[in-house]
């Protein structure tokens, strides 16, 4: 993975060594004391449907590599499958604009909304590129890892997960959990309560979903900047149950990235 100049410039000093060393241990003593965390993993990635998943993982540091999908919205897990065989090739080839909104696109072949990339249309092969080489880093990392978390902010069925799972576990040999967000509005709490419920799709595929009202505190309509964030309160209440083994040198290139 690149590593942003910053990062490279503090490498170079003694001092910056110091920090470095200060954050990682920081880190580890906030999100890897594994004897407070229900789930350990070697990599997690977000697998949408919006942006959701994504912004929970960086802000909790668990976003060790940027994922072409990790922005994106509206699209299937068998798009995500899809994507995964084919290695993104076809990812935003053949795309739309959508006049009414600034800088969003559809990519028409897969059918994914698109609210943030300016270079899909300005640098398509810029693009293309960077998404691709994203995507051959994050599946080294998936070939070698042995315990694989997906995420997702979804409301679709059981059997769709189970699919999806099985699909994934045909590309990777690692045990495989997807956590999975559903949103119930009729669930009545703010922080409380959560129902979780945990399916073994096979010895090594697993199925956790949790369901609440996914519901910002402060309303989720358009005079609410940050109503696209969800129920926070237990977004970060489920996501400080996920720790990431993570090495000194993964923390240090540990992805910047948009």
């Amino acid at each position: 993975m690149k590593i942003t100049l910053k990062k490279a410039f503090k490498m170079l000093l003694p001092h910056g060594i110091v920090v470095l060393l200060k954050n990682y241990n920081t880190y580890k003593e906030k999100h890897l004391n594994r004897n407070q965390k229900e789930f350990d993993f070697d990599v997690i990635f977000s697998v949408g449907n919006f942006c959701r998943p994504a912004y929970y993982l960086k802000k909790h540091e668990l976003r060790s590599y940027a994922n072409p999908l990790d922005w994106m919205m509206l699209y299937s897990l068998e798009t995500v499958v899809h994507l995964y065989e084919t290695k993104f090739n076809d990812f935003f080839v053949n795309f739309s604009i959508d006049e009414q909104r600034d800088h969003c696109f559809l990519d028409t072949k897969n059918n994914i909304t698109s609210i943030h990339y300016q270079d899909i249309s300005h640098n398509n092969k810029a693009f293309s590129d960077k998404m691709k080489k994203r995507f051959m880093t994050l599946n080294k990392k998936l070939e070698k890892a042995n315990k694989i978390c997906f995420i997702s902010q979804r409301n679709e069925s059981q059997n769709i997960f189970s699919d999806f799972l099985e699909k994934m576990g045909n590309i990777y040999s690692g045990e495989i959990t997807l956590i999975n967000i559903k949103h119930n509005e009729e669930i009545d709490g703010i922080i409380l309560p959560i129902k979780c419920s945990k399916k073994k799709i096979s010895e090594r595929l697993e199925l956790i979903e949790y369901e609440f009202n996914d519901i910002h505190p402060n309303g989720d309509n358009e005079s609410n900047p940050d109503s696209w964030i969800g129920n926070f309160h237990l977004w970060n209440n489920v996501i400080r149950k996920i720790s990431l083994k993570m090495s000194f040198v993964s923390y240090l290139l540990k992805s910047d990235e948009y």
